[in-house]
C-alpha cells in the first residue's frame, strides 16, 4: 500500500470515528446537546480535527443520516420483485424496514423524530416531486406502477399513494417505539392488520 492510500485510509478511520462518536451523542442526548467539542472528548481528538473532516455538527448529522439510509436502501434492495405479485415486494420491503428499525429504536427517536433543519432535505417524504430525487420512494413508485400495469392496483396517483404509504408505516413504527411495553404478540398483530389494510386498498 503506498503512502497515498495509507493516508486515504486513515481519513476514512477518523471520519468514521467521528460519525460514530455523534450517533452515540445524538441518540443518548438529542441533537441540541450534540456539539463538535462532545465528540472530540468522545474520540480523544482535538476540536480542530474534526472540523478538518466537518464544517459543523449539522454536517456531521447529514452524514449519520446517509450512513443509516445506506443501509437501509442496501437490505431493501435485497429484497426481491416478485413482478407478477407486486404488492408482495411492497409488504415483504416495508416488513423488512420495521424490523431494521425497531432493532435500533434510539435512532429512529433521535433522527426521524425530531425536527433537526440540517437533516430535512435527507427525511422529508411529502413534498410534490420527491420521487425523482429519493431512492426509497422511487422503488415504491415502480412497485406501484408495476401493480398498475399488471391490473392487480387501482388507478391512482402513483406518486401520493407511495408517499402515504410510507407515511402511515412511519406513524406506526413511532407509536410502536414510543410505547415501550406493547406485548410482541400485539406488536405483531398491528403490524399484520397494517399491511392487510395498505395492500387491500391498493387491490381492485
Amino acid at each position: 500500500m503506498g503512502i497515498a492510500e495509507r493516508r486515504q485510509m486513515e481519513k476514512e478511520i477518523i471520519r468514521k470515528k467521528i460519525i460514530d462518536a455523534a450517533s452515540e451523542i445524538l441518540i443518548k442526548e438529542g441533537y441540541e446537546n450534540l456539539s463538535i467539542r462532545k465528540i472530540a472528548n468522545k474520540i480523544e481528538y482535538s476540536p480542530g480535527t474534526i472540523y478538518h473532516y466537518f464544517q459543523d455538527k449539522a454536517e456531521i448529522v447529514v452524514s449519520v443520516v446517509e450512513e443509516g439510509y445506506g443501509r437501509i436502501l442496501k437490505s431493501l434492495s435485497e429484497v426481491p420483485v416478485d413482478v407478477e405479485n407486486p404488492e408482495k415486494s411492497i409488504e415483504k420491503g416495508f416488513r423488512t424496514y420495521i424490523e431494521l428499525m425497531l432493532e435500533a429504536p434510539q435512532q429512529f427517536r433521535a433522527v426521524l423524530m425530531n425536527d433537526i433543519d440540517a437533516i430535512q432535505e435527507k427525511v422529508n417524504m411529502l413534498e410534490e416531486g420527491v420521487s425523482k430525487e429519493r431512492k426509497s420512494i422511487q422503488g415504491l413508485c415502480k412497485l406501484v406502477e408495476l401493480g398498475i400495469e399488471k391490473g392487480k392496483f387501482r388507478k391512482m396517483d402513483v406518486e401520493l399513494t407511495a408517499q402515504i404509504i410510507w407515511t402511515s408505516t412511519h406513524g406506526l413504527l413511532s407509536r410502536l417505539i414510543l410505547e415501550k411495553n406493547i406485548p410482541q404478540q400485539q406488536k405483531e398483530n398491528l403490524i399484520n392488520h397494517h399491511f392487510e389494510i395498505i395492500i387491500n386498498g391498493l387491490m381492485k
